[in-house]
């Protein structure tokens, strides 16, 4: 649709903030109801949800709270709604009906796409149809029936001419009224005429927009990024590490201070706001991974998610505990991490929670080794340029390239930031996140439905305590020889190499073995009951 949008730290990487659950199939399909919602413009009064039957979501369904996040976002509730997991009881409250289907999707051929068509009270209904792209990303496919790709990045006012009485002449002079517009254009499609759409950085004036267009219906979508795309962004600064370093080397900063500078390209803010928003996002990040430790709620929120944390806890005073001092502390804020909380807000990045596993390895290696709380948030810095990478370069889901596309760049991402947090080199930050890629490549997304978190957990917990070693490895001269952005291609490589059964659909590789059989078949009755008795079900399967 434009091309001045490019990946970022708060809306791509460390973001979004959401109520616990994953990325792609709660926070992204969450998003899309609610640019729905906005699209409706009244209170709907039946929501509908359609999904094609050979999705990712068909086998996973509810296991993610993808229904709770789906009603959600169709009743104009955020991924950082506490709501988010009473959808189904606000929804019976409101006399709101609700639905889902599966069946063929025409519109698009994504693993994660799904069709909202929303009822009002006024009996106006909408349709739109999206793709959930990955680290809580998304990408409008269909507007009401018109193409139309919007990632919710800015204001979208859409102008519906279905006689197609309106000239170019009239759009170019109505666009020049609008407050800071990023970009306009036309949609068309058969038997429905024309859409103009126009978007801006700024909401418009809706009583001005109806005035210039009396006999027209108007529409407007409000977005749901934090970083909104201006019209002065500017150029990606850099898309691989070795720009990345040459940039740095060039303007003689530092490579953190780079990263600052990439943010403040992207964003349009100011040095003291970049800094700001990522130290707001570190106590977000820090509660998360301490809340279950510091008894703010009960971790444990379904009987397929054990209260980890808490076992963990009673292992680290134990004369049974074997690891060492460092990777102990690392898995107890993993496991905070991944307690999954209702009311406790997680940082994606890229997948659900991650932004709290990259935490809690640079956190474990900050109590260690005696780290600053400056050096903590420079690595942060240094873990997001390394997230917008991958995210330029990538679609990194479970859905798309497997395991390695979300625990594989969680834990380069940190990685590369434990290395800067200890004086590593730019050319050691890059050899330790690509040392850690390359051995996650190929690694499937096979997760067990009711399987307390398996084989996921083990993943994760992988990533996250190896990368202090391939730290330490960089910082002792380990050539990777691939450069990142060589290790980030490959991965993606192997990583649609995968049979569509590895992908994020539990029917294939751990999620078929007859004990994981056993289990989800254990879960799925759970399920049903669940849903018979109208019970608002926390997710069963968090990671």
């Amino acid at each position: 649709m434009y091309s001045s949008l490019y990946p970022e730290f708060f809306n791509d990487v460390f973001g979004p903030v959401m109520q616990p659950g994953s990325s792609s199939h709660t926070a992204g399909p969450c998003r899309l109801g609610y640019l729905a919602s906005t699209l409706l413009g009244e209170a709907p009064c039946r929501v509908e949800v359609l999904l094609d039957r050979s999705s990712s979501f068909s086998h996973t369904f509810g296991l993610m709270a993808e229904d709770s996040a789906m009603l959600a976002g169709g009743l104009g509730f955020l991924p950082d709604d506490r709501r988010l997991y009473q959808a189904k009881t606000i929804a019976h409250q409101l006399g709101v009906e609700f639905s889902y289907h599966f069946g063929e999707m025409k519109e698009s051929t994504h693993p994660n796409a799904v069709k909202f068509i929303l009822t009002g009270e006024s009996g106006r209904r909408v349709s739109l149809v999206g793709d959930s792209i990955g680290g809580g990303m998304v990408e409008t496919q269909t507007i009401d029936g018109y193409p139309l790709r919007y990632k919710g990045d800015a204001y979208l006012l859409l102008i519906f001419d279905p006689q197609e009485l309106l000239d170019d002449g009239q759009q170019d002079g109505f666009s020049l009224t609008l407050p800071s517009l990023v970009v306009k254009g036309h949609s068309r499609a058969k038997g429905l005429g024309c859409m103009s759409y126009f978007l801006t950085a700024d909401p418009p004036d809706m009583e001005l927009v109806r005035a210039a267009f009396p006999e027209h219906q108007i529409a407007m979508i409000r977005p749901v990024l934090p970083v909104l795309t201006r019209p002065e962004r500017k150029p990606q600064l850099f898309d691989t590490m070795s720009r990345w370093r040459e940039v740095a080397e060039q303007r003689g900063i530092s490579l953190w201070e780079t990263a600052v500078q990439y943010e403040m390209d992207a964003s349009g803010w100011n040095r003291e706001q970049v800094l700001e928003m990522m130290h707001s996002i570190e106590r977000t990040m820090y509660r998360s991974t301490h809340a279950p430790y510091e008894k703010i709620a009960q971790a444990a929120i379904s009987p397929f998610k054990p209260d980890m944390a808490g076992e963990w806890a009673a292992h680290l005073a134990s004369p049974r505990r074997i690891s060492s001092d460092l990777t102990a502390q690392t898995i107890k804020w993993a496991y905070g991490a991944g307690a999954g909380i209702p009311g406790i807000e997680v940082v994606a990045g890229p997948m659900g929670s991650g932004g709290g596993y990259v935490h809690a390895a640079l956190w474990a290696v900050k109590e260690a080794r005696g780290f600053s709380d400056d050096d903590l948030l420079r690595g942060l810095f240094i873990a997001a340029a390394i997230g917008v990478i991958a995210f330029s370069r990538t679609e990194p889901t479970g859905e798309r390239i497997g395991c390695g596309g979300e625990t594989g760049i969680c834990g380069a991402m940190s990685a590369a930031a434990i290395t800067e947090m200890a004086g590593g080199t730019p050319q050691e930050v890059e050899n330790a996140a690509s040392l850690l890629l390359q051995a996650v490549t190929g690694v499937p997304c096979d997760p067990i439905p009711g399987g307390f978190g398996q084989p996921c957990r083990s993943r994760i917990i992988t990533t996250t305590c190896m990368a202090s070693v391939f730290a330490d490895l960089a910082l002792a001269g380990r050539s990777a020889v691939l450069p990142l952005h060589e290790a980030i291609d490959v991965l993606d490589q192997v990583g649609r190499l995968l049979p569509s059964e590895l992908l994020c659909t539990s029917m294939g590789g751990a999620a078929i073995a007859p004990a994981a059989l056993r289990q989800a078949e254990i879960y799925h009755t759970w399920q049903e009951q669940t849903d018979r008795e109208g019970i608002d079900r926390p997710p069963g399967n968090l990671i």
